[in-house]
């Protein structure tokens, strides 16, 4: 390989490299991050470069947004290993840059490279770019037929301020006025922001939400995602005297498509409800392991003839998606 293809390739894989940034970051985009938490987060995968802020945890937390950083983690590796092994290349053989031919084709691939990056910038250009890869993305991704977009402007650890399109109106919320729906109480939301039509509406306890409405909201983002991402049953939740029994299930540590994580039981499932671990098929059918129970702040010796119990904490660890299914039906 002589140095004039060495350029070549490294521009190229330049190239590559930023219009891979591009993608990755309208893949984020489309699972709700913000363009800067986005773009962002892509350079940080894509260069390896680490960055463990408090939004990585927004990544970490949704199951979508990690398969695509793994993606982004294992072409930024691929890439760098590429870039830095041309560059050793290109510095080992400068001495031949003497020759005016060889000037004059390194002259060349950087004007078509900055000539290149002009173009994808061009605002149309960019545009048609983006509305392609996000047509190509939701096809991959297969977002769920729900579809209240719901994107998160800030969070503060657990908690988040998200900006929703409300495409599809929850049960609990259709045709009633907020006071009505109790969605302080039970989802501990509070909706700070009413859009209708591009101008601001001023909220109050008889405000109606209605579908097209850009909304914003803050509270524990697992609860917006449970409201907004769903349809509940507002028959349940309208009662202010019926508690939320929806099982809380926080995630401690991931293992591919398994998972570690920290069940509160507030509605005991129905194969769990009053059965004994042994006979309720947990694990000979569902692969899911009771590693830990709490009750009363107090650990609980697990053995073949537990029976969980409302208010109960588990540790658990199996398939993530197993877990949800027995736990949050």
């Amino acid at each position: 390989m002589n140095l004039e293809i060495s350029v070549i390739l490294i521009l190229s894989f330049i190239m590559i490299y930023l219009i891979l940034i591009q993608i990755f970051t309208i893949l984020f985009r489309i699972t709700g991050l913000t363009k800067d938490k986005a773009k962002f987060q892509a350079i940080s995968l894509l260069t390896s470069c680490g960055f463990t802020t408090s939004e990585s945890e927004i990544i970490a937390n949704d199951r979508t947004r990690r398969r695509i950083a793994i993606i982004a983690m294992v072409i930024g590796s691929v890439f760098t290993v590429i870039i830095v092994s041309l560059m050793i290349f290109l510095l080992q053989h400068l001495d031949q840059a003497q020759t005016k031919s060889t000037l004059n084709v390194i002259l060349i691939a950087a004007a078509i490279f900055i000539g290149l990056i002009i173009f994808f910038q061009l605002p149309f250009i960019k545009k048609l770019f983006e509305n392609i890869i996000a047509k190509l993305a939701l096809k991959a991704i297969r977002r769920k037929k729900y579809g209240n977009t719901i994107t998160i402007l800030d969070n503060y650890g657990k908690d988040a301020i998200c900006e929703i399109v409300l495409n599809d109106m929850p049960d609990i919320l259709e045709d009633k006025p907020l006071f009505e729906t109790n969605i302080r109480n039970l989802y501990k939301l509070n909706i700070l922001l009413v859009k209708r039509r591009n101008k601001v509406v001023e909220i109050s306890k008889d405000t109606i939400l209605r579908p097209r409405d850009v909304i914003v909201v803050f509270g524990l983002y697992q609860s917006i995602k449970d409201l907004f991402s769903i349809n509940v049953d507002s028959k349940e939740l309208i009662d202010p005297d019926i508690e939320l029994k929806r099982n809380e299930i926080d995630v401690l540590d991931n293992y591919g498509s398994d998972a570690m994580a920290e069940i509160k039981i507030k509605t005991v499932p129905e194969i769990l409800e009053g059965k004994p671990l042994f006979e309720s098929g947990l694990k000979q059918n569902y692969n899911i392991n009771v590693l830990m129970i709490k009750r009363n702040d107090r650990p609980q010796v697990v053995t073949k003839d537990t029976v969980i119990n409302e208010y109960d904490i588990l540790i658990v660890f199996g398939p993530y998606d197993k877990i949800k299914d027995v736990f949050m039906n």
